[in-house]
């Protein structure tokens, strides 16, 4: 037995640089080179190899054995490209403005509440809003930090208008189901695999209105049945520029559903994103501070931008400081108000060019 598999059960956190080039002896110079510096990485992040799974988008079963070698039926060559891969999109995102730290607004901390509390009393919440106020990062992000299988995270497709059975393909690839698996199989090994979990947050739930009629009945019936499954979890919908109720309301008389089924099973409140109410200048100088430090001119015109009906909210926020970032990188100084108030004058003109868009 190789000498490596000591390294089984040390945190990455606890290694040394020695001890990853000794599990790795074995393999490549530059592989070797190419771990040595992800766990730089990690230390220097404070990241668990969960979380940096999470963030190199290589699986943490994968990354263990790799950091233990003992990956011996796969291509250390192979992982190590895509641990370079990895750092070439970290220099492109720090050129262009989106190398940032997830942040918790307030508005993210008031979705994580109600997903907690969703979990504890396990029923079917709604939650609705506009575009870009952070209800697919929040949730994605809540999904990762509550792992081992506890929050299932899922976005309906869209370009579809038979999507149950889509649904169904991208939960179980959520869940690590093999995709070559059948559909019956699929189908028993989600049911098996959400016994360990009690929260399903299910985003984009508006397009289901979008697909036929019979295929939106398989969708609901599948939800409250293997899903919901009479209280065993709860589940969370999140839509964007709809109103879930009048959608079932008009399904139902389409096709005549009986929705009761599901009101029953939901809260009776559903959470309304409001961006004047729930966008705070707190939230918009935390945002802003990834970049810098703003004055009080300019955060409170970023302000106002970010809580503008139609002009996507933190999505025109992003906007406007990843170009304000790339003017300041590429004449080689600081980020200042005057950059990012003449970027978001730039921005906003463009914008009136297509005015009717944004109506």
């Amino acid at each position: 037995m190789a000498p490596t598999r000591q390294y089984r059960g040390i945190p990455i956190k606890d290694r040394t640089e020695a001890d990853i080039r000794a599990a790795l002896a074995e393999q490549q110079p530059e592989t070797t080179q190419a771990f040595v510096d992800l766990h730089a990485y990690a230390r220097a992040n404070k990241l668990g190899l969960t979380a940096l799974a999470h963030q190199s988008h290589i699986p943490n079963s994968i990354l263990s054995q790799c950091f233990n070698g003992s990956y011996d039926k796969g291509d250390y060559d192979a992982i190590g490209e895509r641990i370079r891969d990895f750092f070439w999109r970290m220099e492109q995102k720090a050129l262009y403005g989106g190398l940032r730290e997830f942040k918790e607004t307030q508005l993210c901390q008031g979705l994580w509440a109600l997903f907690e509390k969703t979990r504890i009393i396990r029923r079917i919440q709604i939650i609705q809003g506009p575009e870009q106020v952070g209800k697919t990062r929040s949730a994605a992000e809540y999904s990762a930090r509550n792992n081992s299988g506890r929050t299932v995270f899922v976005s309906l497709s869209g370009g579809t208008r038979h999507g149950s059975g889509d649904f169904i393909w991208t939960l179980a690839e959520s869940m690590g189901i093999p995709y070559t698996a059948k559909l019956r199989e699929k189908k028993l090994r989600i049911r098996q695999g959400l016994e360990a979990c009690d929260l399903v947050i299910i985003d984009e739930a508006h397009l289901c209105f979008d697909w036929t009629p019979a295929s939106q009945r398989e969708f609901w019936n599948y939800v409250r049945t293997d899903i919901f499954a009479n209280g065993a979890r709860g589940v969370v919908f999140l839509a964007t520029n709809a109103d879930m109720l009048t959608g079932l309301q008009h399904w139902r008389r389409r096709v005549g559903y009986n929705v009761g089924q599901l009101l029953g099973r939901m809260r009776n409140e559903v959470m309304e994103i409001d961006p004047v109410e729930d966008i705070t200048p707190e939230d918009v100088a935390l945002l802003v501070s990834r970049y810098y430090k703003p004055g009080k001119r300019a955060l409170a015109k970023l302000h106002d931008l970010a809580t503008r009906e139609q002009q996507g909210h933190f999505g025109l926020l992003d906007d406007i400081m990843n170009e304000s970032w790339t003017r300041a990188k590429s004449e080689d100084r600081s980020l200042d108000d005057a950059t990012v108030l003449d970027t978001a004058r730039h921005i906003l003109s463009q914008q009136s060019n297509h005015k009717d868009l944004y109506k």
